[in-house]
């Protein structure tokens, strides 16, 4: 019964983010010219929403799971991370602009969780 109710509720819990998902694909793909706002707003807040729930997790079950600790601050530095993609700003020397800082702020993040 345990694995049932389990079951259900990922069921429960999923469905609505697949159909909001579905809707906001269903708004990119019909459309003759794709919002860069929306888009990123959607995402940012599709990421926000995911790191605010994992740590929440992470942070009831860390004490039971000592490795669940090491997963939240993966988190903690990949929402710090986000920032340099959000808040963009011009390259320094022509070459490093924030998105490519971005990526090597993700390379320590991959170290820490593997």
């Amino acid at each position: 019964k345990q694995w049932y109710q389990r079951r259900v509720a990922i069921t429960a819990g999923g469905l609505p983010i697949f159909l909001l998902w579905a809707y906001h694909a269903y708004n990119l793909g019909f459309y003759k010219k794709i919002d860069y706002g929306y888009n990123t707003k959607f995402n940012v807040f599709i990421g926000v929403t995911h790191h605010l729930l994992l740590s929440g997790w992470g942070l009831w079950n860390g004490n039971h799971r000592p490795h669940i600790k090491k997963a939240v601050w993966v988190i903690v530095f990949s929402s710090l991370a986000l920032l340099l993609e959000l808040f963009d700003f011009s390259p320094y020397y022509l070459v490093m602009d924030a998105h490519a800082t971005w990526h090597a702020a993700t390379v320590p993040i991959t170290v820490l969780w593997w």
